[in-house]
């Protein structure tokens, strides 16, 4: 009797000890299947970051470049016509102005009260500007004198540059002396624009950059004129 019970209870025992290893393998299999989802996970996020690093870096260099070298600007109004026209595009230079500094006739953008214009820098900081009209056959002629000496404006036509002095303004009259830091900026479409014969000289800080460069219209693509 007592063999009887001792062999039941080895039975039991053996039962239990083999339904406590098929318990610690479940363990052990669910615990290993975890770990591979983990691991899937973290491989599965890795390669995305490594997917979008190429796009996470050309993304910064376009920023860096827009903020401090150059960034396209879209040209608004007749202000600027014949060289430019409502619409065009054009390639702003920053790093240039800070590099090289602006120089008589180019073409400027500049950020004031006024809001973002295209124009063009005609006076340089310490210049006496005037503008003196005679009459040339017929047709009254605007002509551009600075320091007492005459300046020629190959860039705009008569047709628009002798409409300089078609309204009373400073600069006809008796002459405009620039500043230690101003500028005296005009849109080549001297009818229209409202440039420095309007809200005066501008300073250097409002001046963002130098745009020697049409982008668009494409068939227009190249160098603004000087």
């Amino acid at each position: 009797m007592n063999v009887f019970f001792f062999y039941k209870y080895v039975i039991m025992v053996n039962g239990d000890t083999n339904m406590t290893k098929k318990k610690v393998k479940t363990e052990k299999e669910d615990l290993s299947k975890a770990e591979e989802i983990e691991l899937a996970t973290k491989r599965a996020r890795r390669d995305l970051f490594l997917e979008y690093v190429p796009f996470l870096i050309l993304l910064f260099f376009i920023l860096i470049i827009r903020a401090f070298i150059a960034s396209p600007i879209s040209v608004s109004g007749s202000s600027m016509q014949p060289t430019l026209e409502d619409g065009d595009y054009v390639l702003l230079y920053k790093l240039k102005m800070r590099t090289k500094g602006i120089s008589r006739f180019d073409v400027v953008v500049l950020n004031n009260e006024e809001g973002i214009l295209v124009k063009r820098v005609i006076g340089l900081p310490g210049e006496t500007l005037k503008y003196e009209v005679t009459e040339e056959n017929g047709t009254l002629v605007n002509s551009l004198y600075i320091d007492g000496k005459k300046v020629e404006e190959p860039f705009v036509s008569d047709e628009y540059k002798n409409h300089t002095c078609s309204y009373v303004n400073k600069l006809c009259d008796e002459g405009v002396t620039l500043g230690e830091n101003e500028y005296f900026i005009m849109g080549d479409n001297r009818l229209v624009s409202n440039d420095s014969r309007v809200f005066g000289a501008v300073t250097k800080k409002e001046i963002k950059g130098i745009a020697e460069v049409r982008l668009f219209p494409f068939n227009k693509f190249g160098k603004i004129d000087k």
